[in-house]
């Protein structure tokens, strides 16, 4: 469907909504009647994913374009709230099992797997590298969070890039394979990247227990299932996750990481190229030490690294991947999946003060049994 065309619609339900009688105008998590009068839910849209995957839909018809009509149920502020044909909670698997590629199908990269830190990364540097594109009304869109290719039709991200944004986004697409944003295509010297590839998001998945206290996120992990599997190349491959007893228990305080991305947060970007820079692990207490002031727990799921002056997570992109090339089985060494930018002070770069993530190794399980 024309992007037009899509802003059409979304104008048309704010319309009906805007009109629609005192009976019709439900509330968030009330029970509602679908158009095919199956029993239902009073959800945000984007919440949905029948009804979103609708109003993407490329080809609508008259009878989409009704349906998607009758599906509203009221509003929140500006967004519209769809009766959704699902129990109150989001589903908790994906449509179809999908299988966690293995240690070199993922992890590997075609340039020099010793990376050191630095500004501007190497074309073709960290392939599993995504950025999260929304629609925000009006006909406009945006790059505000980042991700991790962990599976041909799979995306890792925060729960906060989905739960965090405001109510009236949509979560859109995913774009793979970007280098510079400014250029359709990358290139650096005389080598260039093949086109970015740009999927539809079918569904996504927020941990159940994701919340936020006192400004800190927990449990801030979520699955972005793609309406396509992609082809993996030499600028679009997925990373390890941490699935082997030996790398989960291994103790990573005091060790060098690495985190990637364009700057992006929610609120602002900083980069039109692809950055990356090298990261001390921080042990937990330290990290805790660290956050007194502003009152914030660390616990167990989380992991802590950065605290030089100038150098932090902001550097990378929120729900963007913090990575390790770690030895597997013994002998050849791949880049591994151990954290997902989740939150840090609101001045980044705080000399003494970590960014703090997402510890994957305590999430590889829930991973597993939303993919199986």
């Amino acid at each position: 469907m024309a992007l037009a065309n899509y802003e059409s619609l979304i104008s048309a339900l704010l319309l009906v909504c805007a009109c629609c009688s005192s009976t019709w105008a439900l509330n968030m998590h009330d029970e509602c009647q679908t158009p095919e009068n199956k029993q239902g839910t009073c959800v945000l849209l984007r919440s949905c994913a029948s009804v979103r995957n609708l109003l993407l839909k490329p080809d609508q018809t008259a009878e989409d374009r009704d349906y998607l009509m009758k599906s509203q149920c009221g509003m929140q502020g500006r967004s519209v709230l769809a009766c959704c044909p699902f129990s109150r909670k989001l589903p908790s698997r994906f449509d179809a099992p999908v299988e966690l590629p293995k240690p070199g199908e993922c992890g590997v990269m075609g340039v020099s797997e010793r990376i050191h830190g630095g500004t501007e990364a190497p074309l073709g540097a960290y392939p599993w590298l995504a950025r999260i594109q929304y629609y925000k009304s009006n006909n406009r869109y945006g790059f505000h969070c980042g991700g991790v290719l962990i599976h041909r039709s799979v995306v890792l991200t925060a729960a906060h890039c989905i739960d965090g944004v405001p109510s009236s986004w949509i979560v859109y697409q995913v774009r793979l394979g970007e280098h510079d944003t400014q250029t359709t295509i990358d290139c650096v010297d005389d080598e260039c990247a093949d086109p970015v590839r740009d999927v539809l998001i079918s569904n996504y998945i927020v941990h159940p227990e994701y919340y936020k206290e006192n400004g800190a996120d927990y449990n801030d992990i979520a699955l972005l299932q793609l309406s396509e599997a992609v082809a993996f190349t030499e600028f679009i491959r997925p990373i390890c996750l941490p699935t082997a007893d030996a790398i989960r228990a291994d103790n990573l305080t005091g060790k060098v990481a690495s985190v990637a991305g364009w700057g992006a947060t929610e609120k602002s970007s900083s980069s039109t190229k692809k950055l990356h820079l090298q990261v001390p692990i921080w042990d937990n207490d330290a990290c805790a030490d660290a956050y007194t002031n502003v009152r914030l727990s660390i616990i167990p799921t989380q992991v802590c690294a950065g605290g030089e002056a100038g150098k932090d997570s902001c550097r990378g992109d929120s729900g963007g991947p913090l990575m390790r090339y770690a030895t597997y089985n013994g002998s050849t060494r791949y880049w591994f999946l151990i954290g997902v930018v989740s939150f840090g002070l609101e001045r980044c770069g705080t000399s003494g003060v970590p960014g703090v993530y997402t510890r994957i190794s305590e999430y590889t399980d829930w991973v597993l049994e939303t993919m199986e």
